[in-house]
């Protein structure tokens, strides 16, 4: 675990609030909020969303990832959370224009994700296996 980061909850770091803006032809816009980061992270595509998620868990080392990451080319390119990490907690309050999802990742086991997410415009609650099972269940509220 990073150095200060010893004394947080582990509960607020694996938790991310996701504010979905637009939803066009299954693709996703919008923001990104942790409660270590003081400004909210852009995403434009699911891609993005996806990959600034795992370098968020991965600036935390936590859930810590259980295999290495593969890579046809041996530069594993920038990492794609750059912000200062917060010494408290920041509120997450944002909300999105088309739906909003509190997401916790507690587990990355077998190259993806495990944990709950939360979809508060339709207060329902539900588990996912995987990163793509997570897409889909968003997918879902979006319709």
């Amino acid at each position: 675990m990073p150095k200060g980061m010893e004394g947080r909850l582990l509960n607020e770091m694996c938790s991310s609030r996701i504010c979905v803006d637009e939803y066009n032809a299954g693709e996703l816009k919008g923001r990104l909020y942790s409660n270590y980061y003081s400004e909210p992270i852009i995403f434009e595509n699911v891609l993005q969303l996806v990959k600034k998620l795992d370098s968020l868990y991965d600036s935390y080392e936590y859930p810590q990832k259980t295999t290495k990451t593969r890579s046809f080319s041996d530069d594993p390119g920038e990492a794609e959370i750059s912000q200062a990490v917060l010494a408290t907690p920041f509120p997450q309050e944002g909300r999105g224009k088309r739906a909003t999802f509190h997401v916790k990742v507690i587990f990355r086991k077998n190259a993806t994700w495990q944990g709950n997410v939360y979809w508060l415009d339709g207060n329902c609650e539900k588990s996912f296996r995987s990163a793509l099972e997570l897409l889909f269940l968003m997918e879902s509220a979006l319709r």
